[in-house]
């Protein structure tokens, strides 16, 4: 990606691609999927977005699937990696709209909740980072007045 609106654009293709070839997946809220990628990809420049094309820092503690390890070496888990960064997005959904820690998420998508901003807080499993809420929510700012 050589820029930050050129990274939401190859994410929102992908959102777009999967959306229109799996039957079996719900829609998610994209703008927070984008400030969420953006954040824990940085903006698709960290050695696992680039490397593993996995935008979401999604983990594995399956070490017989392929990952790479974090650079403080846990040894307990890796964060997995994808063929392709549509993968990744896919996992993402699949985890937000299947995942049991998810399930106030859904509960305001099945309830029409259109505010991004309001989806953040169903994310207190997602990241251990006591201020990953108010960074989240930063980007979704920051993609409001800056990109689209």
């Amino acid at each position: 990606h050589t820029n930050n609106q050129q990274f939401l654009d190859n994410v929102l293709q992908c959102v777009t691609y999967i959306e229109h070839t799996t039957s079996d997946i719900y829609p998610v809220n994209v703008e927070l999927l984008l400030a969420q990628a953006a954040l824990e990809s940085g903006w698709g420049n960290s050695r696992f977005a680039r490397v593993g094309k996995n935008l979401f820092g999604m983990r594995t503690y399956d070490l017989q699937e392929p990952h790479m390890l974090p650079s403080n070496n846990p040894k307990k888990w890796g964060v997995k990696v994808y063929v392709h960064e549509c993968d990744s997005v896919l996992h993402y959904i699949q985890t937000i709209n299947n995942g049991s820690h998810y399930s106030e998420y859904r509960k305001l998508r099945d309830n029409g909740e259109t505010d991004s901003i309001k989806y953040v807080y169903t994310l207190e499993a997602y990241a251990s980072d006591e201020n990953y809420f108010s960074k989240v929510i930063s980007i979704i700012k920051k993609i409001r007045a800056e990109y689209k």
